[in-house]
């Protein structure tokens, strides 16, 4: 069965996925000029504009990277919200957010809601290649590890 295959090979597929992740890391530290703060804000902001419940089901790298943030209903979130959800203390949210917006990155809105911009998208391309990337190992070492196997019982090489 896959999950039992999953923990059986658990030291290979953390090892992977750490190295994958701390490479993918230091891409968005140096996109956000050295501050993982800010990135995880916008992350979380970007989550919401984009979200899992209204994403398409079906769209290409190059669809994402060519579309634009206004063809996905976004969810609402505020500056209260991200701080509750982040552990990040609300008045570096909101130095987070000021920050954001005067990069173009993202936009508030009359209600104070805030969301991604077509703009973050432009201009974090590198950081979503790398976003690929991580994705592309973490799918080689599932395959591996998912795949059947003569011998169920082998750990991954």
């Amino acid at each position: 069965m896959a999950g039992d295959r999953l923990e059986r090979n658990f030291g290979k597929l953390h090892a992977v996925h750490v190295a994958a992740f701390t490479r993918h890391l230091i891409e968005c530290r140096h996109a956000c000029d050295g501050d993982l703060d800010l990135f995880l804000v916008l992350t979380i902001i970007g989550e919401r504009t984009f979200s899992p419940q209204f994403a398409p089901e079906a769209m290409t790298h190059t669809e994402f990277l060519e579309g634009t943030v206004g063809s996905v209903e976004p969810l609402a979130i505020n500056l209260q919200s991200i701080a509750d959800y982040s552990g990040i203390p609300r008045e570096t949210v909101r130095r987070k957010i000021e920050q954001l917006i005067a990069k173009g990155w993202v936009q508030r809105d009359e209600l104070r809601f805030v969301t991604a911009t077509d703009q973050a998208n432009d201009e974090l391309r590198d950081l979503t290649a790398s976003t690929l990337r991580y994705l592309r190992e973490i799918e080689a070492a599932l395959a591996v590890c998912t795949a059947p196997a003569n011998h169920d019982d082998e750990p991954l090489a």
